[in-house]
Order: C-alpha cells, then sequence, then structure tokens
C-alpha cells in the first residue's frame, strides 16, 4: 500500500511540475523533438536550436523562480515569462551566423547554462529566511536523485527493447535513441523540478504554512551524506591541503610561478573547498564546524598566489581563453574565502551573486574571454613578428634565423587563433596555416613545440616528412581516399565518402561519437564493415612524434601509419598532419581500403 501510494505522489509531482514550469515543459518538447530529427537525420546539425531550447527552458524556469518569490499576479508572471521567451531568442539570434557550432559559442552556452542554474539556486534565498546553503542542499539532492532514477529507468527500457528486438520482432537501431531521448529529454528534468519545493514568498499564507514541512525535507543535509562529508570528504581535503601548502611553501621562488600542471590542481582544489563549505553548512559536528572555520582562510592565500602566478605567465604567452577563466575563478574563489571567513553564512549567497556578475562579463564583449584572448594573442604574434623584422607592410617576411624561444611563441600564438578561426580575421596570415607546408612558407620554419613535443599549453603536432618518403605503398589495397578530420564537429556524422570497389558500392563515414573519433566503413545495406578508432590512432602518431624529441622532427611514413582490420576490410591511416590543440584533433589523412 505504502508502494502504491508513493508512486502516486511522485506521478502527482511530475504533474504539478508540469502545471507550475509551463513554459520550460514547451521548451523541453521542442529540444525533446530536436533530438527526434538528430536521431533521424545524423547529416544535418540541429546544435544551435538545440542549445537554443535548453537555453530557454533555464530561463522560464529561473523566470518561475522569479515570480514564486518576489510577484503573486498573473500579468508579472506573463511578464516574466515573455522576458525569457525574449532573451531565448536573443540568444539564437546572436548564434544564428555562424556556421557551425564553434568552440566560442560553446563556452558561451556552458557559462550561461552555468550562470542560469545558480540564478535558480539563489532566487529563493535572496531576502528568505532559507539560506543559499539550504537552497544548494535541495537542489544537491534533487539532482543525485534524478540520476539514479534516471539511470534504473534507462536501464530497465534499454532491456525492455532489447528484449523485442531479439526475441519478438526486429527494432530499427533508432528506437533506442528515440526512447533515450523521452526519458533524458523530458522526464528527467520534469522528475528534477518536481524536487523543487514551493519557497516562501508572496504567495498565498495558506498555502506556505503548508509547503514548510516540505521545504525543511528538501533543504535537510541527509545522515549519510552528513558522514561521507565529515569523516572521509573532510579528512581527505585536508591532507591534500597539507600537501599543497607544502609545495607552495617549499617552492615560493621557484617552480611554483611557472609551473603550469598546478594549475588546474589548484583550481580543483578551490572548487572543492567551496562546494564542501556549502554542504557543510548545516552540519554541527566537530569536523565539520572546525572545516567551517579554517579552510576559507586557508583557501585566500593559496588561491592569491596561483592568481598571482596565471597573471605573470600572461606577458610570455599572452592570454587564451582558459587562461581568462582561470584568473577570473581565482578572483572569484579569494572573494568566496573572504565572504565564508568574515561574513555569517545567512550572506553566502552573496557568491552566486558574483559568480553570475562573472559569468556575464565573460561572454559579453568586449571585455569577454574571447575577445581579449583573440586581441592578446595576435598583438602577441605581431609583436613577436615586428621585434624579428617578419612583418612588413602588412605582410609577412619568412625569417629562418630567430630564436627557439620566438619560434616557439609564433608557433603557439598561431596554432590557438587557427583552432579558434580567428585566421580569417586577420589579413596578413593566410588560410589554412597548417595545411600542406604553409606554415614554413609563410614563416621559414616548421612548427616548433616544446622538445617533448608538446606545447606551453598543451598543443601537439606531427607531420609526415615528404621529402624522407615522397612515394607511398599501396599494394594490397583497393582504394585510396583523402579524409580531413574537424574535431569541432562533435557528435553525429561528418564527412561522408562514397567508395566503388569491384562494383559494390562501399561508403566510409566520419563519426563522432560523443568523446570519441571514428573511420567507419560500411557496404550498400549500410551494414558496418570495420570501425577505426582515430582517435586512439591519432594519439599513437602523437607519441611517435615526441619521440623524436626534435626541434624540426618529422615523421617517417611506417611513424605516421595505423592499421586496423577484420575478417571483412582492412583500412590503414596515413597522416599528412595532426594537430591537436585544447582537446581537439584536426587531421589530414589518407585512407587506404581492402575489402576482403
Amino acid at each position: 500500500m505504502n508502494m502504491v501510494k508513493s508512486l502516486r505522489n511522485k506521478l502527482l509531482g511530475l504533474i504539478d511540475a508540469v502545471n507550475r514550469y509551463p513554459l520550460t515543459m514547451l521548451f523541453l518538447v521542442a529540444a525533446a523533438t530536436v533530438n527526434v530529427n538528430m536521431i533521424n537525420n545524423e547529416m544535418e546539425s540541429y546544435s544551435k536550436y538545440l542549445f537554443t531550447f535548453v537555453i530557454g527552458a533555464l530561463l522560464s524556469a529561473v523566470a518561475q523562480q522569479t515570480f514564486e518569490r518576489f510577484f503573486t499576479k498573473v500579468s508579472e508572471r506573463f511578464l516574466l515569462m515573455g522576458g525569457a521567451v525574449v532573451l531565448t531568442a536573443g540568444y539564437l539570434f546572436a548564434i544564428r551566423s555562424a556556421s557551425t557550432f564553434n568552440m566560442e559559442i560553446g563556452t558561451k552556452t556552458d557559462v550561461a547554462i552555468f550562470a542560469l542554474i545558480m540564478a535558480f539556486i539563489w532566487i529563493p534565498s535572496i531576502k528568505s529566511e532559507i539560506t543559499f546553503n539550504q537552497s544548494f542542499m535541495s537542489v544537491f539532492k534533487a539532482f543525485f536523485t534524478t540520476v539514479l532514477f534516471t539511470i534504473v529507468i534507462s536501464i530497465g527500457l534499454y532491456a525492455v527493447l532489447l528484449a523485442v528486438d531479439q526475441l519478438l520482432f526486429s527494432l530499427d537501431q533508432k528506437a533506442y535513441g528515440h526512447v533515450m531521448n523521452v526519458v533524458y529529454s523530458l522526464f528527467a528534468p520534469i522528475f528534477f523540478l518536481s524536487f523543487t519545493p514551493f519557497y516562501s514568498g508572496k504567495k498565498d499564507a495558506g498555502r506556505v504554512n503548508i509547503q514548510k514541512e516540505k521545504v525543511a525535507k528538501a533543504v535537510d543535509t541527509p545522515k549519510l551524506l552528513g558522514i561521507l562529508i565529515s569523516y572521509i570528504i573532510i579528512p581527505l581535503t585536508a591532507i591534500y591541503t597539507v600537501i599543497l601548502l607544502a609545495y607552495v611553501l617549499l617552492n615560493i621562488r621557484g617552480d611554483f610561478w611557472t609551473n603550469n600542471l598546478l594549475e588546474p590542481m589548484l583550481v580543483s582544489y578551490a572548487i572543492t573547498v567551496i562546494l564542501v563549505y556549502i554542504l557543510a553548512s548545516s552540519i554541527e559536528n566537530q569536523f565539520a564546524v572546525l572545516f567551517r572555520k579554517v579552510f576559507p582562510k586557508v583557501l585566500i592565500p593559496i588561491v592569491l598566489f596561483q592568481t598571482v602566478a596565471s597573471i605573470l605567465r600572461i606577458g610570455e604567452m599572452g592570454i587564451t581563453h582558459g587562461r581568462y577563466y582561470v584568473i577570473l575563478f581565482g578572483i572569484f574563489a579569494i572573494i568566496a574565502g573572504v565572504i565564508f571567513s568574515f561574513f555569517p553564512v545567512r550572506k553566502n549567497g552573496l557568491i552566486a551573486a558574483v559568480l553570475i556578475v562573472f559569468s556575464a562579463i565573460s561572454i559579453i564583449p568586449p571585455i569577454d574571454a574571447f575577445t581579449i584572448s583573440r586581441e592578446s594573442q595576435i598583438n602577441l604574434l605581431r609583436s613577436t613578428l615586428m621585434e624579428n623584422g617578419m612583418l612588413e607592410k602588412g605582410e609577412i617576411v619568412p625569417n629562418t634565423d630567430i630564436s627557439i624561444k620566438d619560434k616557439k611563441t609564433i608557433t603557439r600564438t598561431v596554432s590557438y587563433l587557427d583552432s579558434m578561426d580567428y585566421i580569417d580575421d586577420i589579413g596578413w596570415l593566410p588560410d589554412k596555416i597548417f595545411h600542406y607546408g604553409n606554415f614554413k612558407n609563410t614563416f621559414g620554419f616548421d612548427e616548433t613545440y616544446d622538445d617533448t613535443g608538446q606545447g606551453a599549453d598543451g598543443s601537439q603536432m606531427a607531420i609526415l616528412d615528404w621529402d624522407r618518403s615522397p612515394a607511398l605503398n599501396i599494394e594490397n589495397y583497393d582504394r585510396m581516399v583523402s579524409v580531413y578530420i574537424d574535431d569541432d564537429q562533435k557528435k553525429g556524422t561528418g564527412t561522408v565518402i562514397p567508395v566503388e570497389i569491384d562494383q559494390h558500392n562501399y561508403v566510409l563515414k566520419n563519426v563522432f561519437d560523443e568523446k570519441e573519433i571514428y573511420l567507419v566503413l560500411v557496404d550498400e545495406n549500410d551494414r558496418e564493415l570495420i570501425r577505426f578508432d582515430a582517435k586512439k590512432a591519432f594519439n599513437r602518431i602523437l607519441d611517435n612524434q615526441k619521440e623524436l624529441k626534435g626541434e624540426n622532427g618529422t615523421l617517417s611514413v611506417d611513424q605516421a601509419t595505423v592499421t586496423k582490420e577484420n575478417d571483412r576490410a582492412r583500412i590503414s591511416i596515413v597522416a599528412n598532419n595532426i594537430h591537436y590543440y585544447d582537446s581537439k584533433y584536426n587531421a589530414e589523412l589518407y585512407v587506404f581500403i581492402q575489402i576482403k
């Protein structure tokens, strides 16, 4: 009986969430519809519309939170909903001119989503008896409960579909995608919203009294979570803090100021401390109380030192959007440490306001991360070229006789500008700068990275030496195909190349699957013959490049070749060049195909 009642309450909660957030529901349905089209039409990219509807769903949820907290009239609710629609349309207008959903648009969208989530958490705590920490706890619990239920339902539905497919009748493979689309695009967000209680605001006093018990339950810290935070997470954080402090003190005059590997560790540490502080704010045991008193004060000097170190690197390496966000987050972490250390708990909501303001600054020109980084890298490249007499009357003059440091600076800045698609905006830089020796023809020297083959910003380049290997052996292969892989595609199918062998039609597809990249060969019945893991092959070739450890080392054919075969087909790739930067791969390949 209790189980039936619980299930009934959950279903009623879902219905209430739909009634409470109608505009959000419409945006979610629109997003699900876009996903249907993406599943049915792999060749088409609907990313702009998908993210537009996601932004719209978040804006409308924030609008509803604002209405419940500060307003009562229906007309005010419609005005807020109208504002959400206008802002959503503004987002679509801002991104519609871009040909692809590139790194800049993607990052700005991620930041906007993060800011809206913070607003969703913060609004119920503004001038309220509920603190920001309590609102955060409510969302934290709702998120993980939703994840658990969604995973269980996904596994169950997948098992049902698999049973039908194997035991009763064949299902189209796209059926799995359509079912998961409903679960993740509609059920999961609505289920999450169903956990959001009615916080106190300008509403019916009777309903407020009824909801008080639900609010208290929603913001309460579960006993198990309290134990996990107090006796496991806090002690581990303390040990990590001691190690970091020891490193900072021992290297304050040396590697600390130039160690790029420490930067992400300290950012992760700051995020951990802030998150644990918020979650531990309502726990009243010795570990939690000591953590709240000590760790925010320890956080301030550690983050301050790292922020200064990041700023000092600007002079040598310029600003990238990554470093911009590291510095901005460092400033935020210092402010958060001060708020946690010297302000009462009820003022912790200030960190949400700071985060929202910083997020807006980082995505709105002219002081956003990408405008600043673009200008910084262009200015660094221009000044380096002018110092070496390589930029005259708006044209680049090749010069082989410059320092290794300046070669690395030129390579690094050009790599960044190319990876961000800024080359077209620079009149004195040729298009496709890394294609077919254009770099050497332009600057007079090959791309120059650190001795390990990896640039200071994590960039890597592998190049085939055509002078050493002017001919390729195509014996035992049926066809050779030229393929260019651009990792900006992300998800779905990129290049599709028809290949005819012995009067049979085959297709070579470049498929982006989440974080993976594949070359897939299918026959005329769309049956997969072989799947080649391109990302794995790229990493292997880049490792071969690293082993050369030379300033201008280039690869032989053997070093640039990776092969995979099965009982149906064989594929070999020969990499003309591979460029890795900011977790993305761009590569020019020759693909050799043999049908068995």
